[in-house]
């Protein structure tokens, strides 16, 4: 039985790695989101929760005792420590379950949307990598009107990611996203026939 491919899909807050994400799984092909591991990981009761509760304390807690997104997010973009105190509980925890449903995974090909991707060291996880690209105008525009921040704090969100520039260059695959969402899907469709060819010919 053939292994399964394994790609991760990555880029920078706004270049549009959920919209290649969507096109991917409407293609058919098994998508795995990191962002959604982590909202699952967040829930009351869950074992990051519990992690996060006991290194933040209440302070990050809402009325109800669910996690207050925001108030978390104040306190690690304002403070270095606190950012890499909260990835040290989560990215582990992500890893796992990231890897678990992979060796579960009976497909041929499938893809995982890791937007941390190099700033985690993960890439001898995968096969290839996919970037996500756009340029600097497009990703904060998109900020700006799908997160519904200002210019001001999507540029101050960025500032603490790897440069678009530094991800490109480590990348397999580079998926140009400042046309519509038709030139992106051509592009998708075109790596998805390369890697088809590729696992016939094998």
């Amino acid at each position: 039985m053939k292994e399964t491919l394994k790609i991760a899909l990555t880029g920078v807050m706004g270049a549009g790695k959920s919209s290649a994400a969507a096109l991917l799984k409407e293609a058919g092909i098994l998508v795995i989101d990191c962002d959604e591991i982590n909202r699952q990981l967040l829930c009351r009761d869950h074992i990051g929760y519990q992690k996060v509760v006991a290194a933040f304390g209440d302070q990050v807690l809402a009325s109800d005792q669910t996690l207050d997104a925001q108030a978390l997010s104040d306190q690690i973009f304002c403070d270095p420590q606190k950012k890499q105190q909260l990835e040290a509980i989560l990215h582990p925890l992500i890893q796992a379950e990231v890897l678990s449903q992979m060796d579960q995974c009976r497909e041929p090909l499938i893809v995982v949307e890791v937007p941390l991707l190099f700033e985690t060291h993960w890439e001898a996880m995968f096969d290839e990598i996919w970037v996500v690209c756009c340029q600097e105008a497009t990703r904060l525009a998109r900020l700006q009107e799908f997160r519904h921040i200002s210019r001001t704090e999507a540029q101050r969100r960025l500032s603490h990611q790897m440069s678009q520039e530094d991800k490109c260059v480590r990348a397999d695959v580079l998926l140009h996203n400042d046309g519509d969402i038709k030139d992106l899907k051509r592009q998708i469709e075109k790596q998805l026939e390369r890697l088809l060819k590729g696992m016939i010919s094998c």
